[in-house]
């Protein structure tokens, strides 16, 4: 355990510290190699670089309005700096394009970032930009509604409101306010139900009695269910169940439960398996499940069990954030095969269209998430309460 921490440290100190080495020798190529300037650059970088580590180490669980202000200024900080990098590689490889177009068509355009002030002002000026927009845009949650047909759903029952939710993670930065804003439009458009696709919580939750009394006041006709994601393991996974239970929500675990005409299915995280707890493969929670009706599978990571497309109707995921802050969507989209929004699925699991015959036409969705998780920004990329009406066809 000792030596997987050091690697992580390493690494960590590697790839942090080296940006803000990157970043400093371009600012220094604009304004000089000024000493007053440099040191402060260094102290600063070194208090930010140490102290988003410090965060999780320190016991701060007592003052949890310094944590919360700590948190956010090390994570917003940890977003500037990367966008700032960022932004310099993008106007690196426009030089080289202008360049290009320069030298085959004598266009003049090759001088136009040719200034180093020129570049680091765009550079941090839209690091700051962005960062700017992105706290307001993390604020404030977006509903989107579908409406899904089905000749599945019992006689009597004409239709099953699911709102969803997905990526919360409550903890040193959401907080009763950020999740009372969330819960405000999962009333509002007044679901039958509310279920919940993992990372909930983020961090040591003894001190959110507030917030679990928030889950408790929905009560919504047929309740909150929920699956763990990778992060209630990070955070500990005793501890955040007792949470989700004391929030009045019923955790499927690797189960299936008939409500309100359809079925509900949940299964563990895949990140279980990384802290000794068996994983069941979902195909054998669904298999058995009755082809008569309509079968929601609540999975946190938006993947496709090799034997799972064709089980189930629809299955709702979250996890990518959509990248929380663009461009980093494409980051997401070269480990996934699912981007955010409603996508068909076909038997092999890749993103397609939608397979018939005697199996069923699964669908999946992905959320992209109502919180954030490290910097409290998002950018072009809003946080979203998802509400599906499964009506009758």
């Amino acid at each position: 355990m000792q030596r997987n921490y050091l690697l992580f440290l390493s690494a960590y100190l590697a790839v942090y510290g080296g940006l803000h080495l990157f970043v400093y020798f371009r600012l220094r190529s604009a304004v000089g190699p000024g000493w007053r300037w440099t040191f402060l650059f260094f102290l600063l970088s070194l208090a930010m670089v140490a102290g988003s580590h410090l965060l999780w180490i320190l016991d701060l669980g007592e003052m949890p309005r310094l944590h919360k202000v700590l948190a956010c200024m090390g994570y917003t900080w940890m977003a500037f700096i990367f966008l700032v990098f960022s932004i310099f590689l993008a106007l690196d490889l426009l030089r080289i394009v202008l360049w290009i177009v320069d030298s085959l068509f004598s266009s003049g355009f090759g001088g136009l970032l040719a200034s180093p002030g020129l570049r680091s002002t765009l550079a941090v000026g839209g690091a700051l930009a962005i960062c700017i927009l992105g706290w307001y845009g993390a604020q404030n949650i977006q509903t989107v509604h579908l409406t899904l047909p089905t000749a599945k759903l019992p006689g009597g029952i004409d239709r099953v409101r699911i709102a969803q939710l997905s990526d919360i993670h409550l903890g040193w930065i959401v907080q009763e306010e950020r999740l009372a804003s969330m819960l405000d439009a999962v009333r509002t458009a007044q679901p039958d139900m509310l279920v919940i696709t993992g990372d909930l919580v983020d961090g040591d939750m003894q001190l959110f009695e507030a917030e679990a009394e928030l889950f408790r006041q929905l009560r919504l006709p047929l309740g909150i269910f929920a699956v763990t994601g990778n992060h209630e393991y990070y955070a500990g996974v005793d501890q955040a169940l007792a949470f989700m239970k004391s929030a009045g929500m019923r955790v499927l675990r690797n189960e299936a439960l008939r409500v309100g005409g359809i079925v509900i299915a949940g299964v563990d995280d895949r990140t279980a398996s990384r802290f000794g707890y068996a994983l069941r493969p979902e195909e054998e929670i669904l298999k058995n499940l009755p082809a008569s009706r309509y079968v929601v599978l609540l999975k946190h990571q938006p993947s496709i069990g090799p034997a799972s497309a064709g089980l189930f109707d629809l299955q709702l995921s979250g996890h990518t954030h959509g990248g929380q802050i663009w461009p980093f969507y494409w980051a997401t989209r070269m480990v996934y095969s699912y981007a955010s929004g409603l996508r068909a699925v076909l038997p092999s699991g890749e993103s397609g269209q939608a397979f018939a015959g005697s199996k069923r036409e699964s669908r999946i969705y992905v959320n992209q998430g109502a919180g954030t998780w490290g910097p409290p920004i998002r950018f072009l990329t809003p946080p979203e309460l998802t509400v599906f009406d499964i009506v009758r066809e």
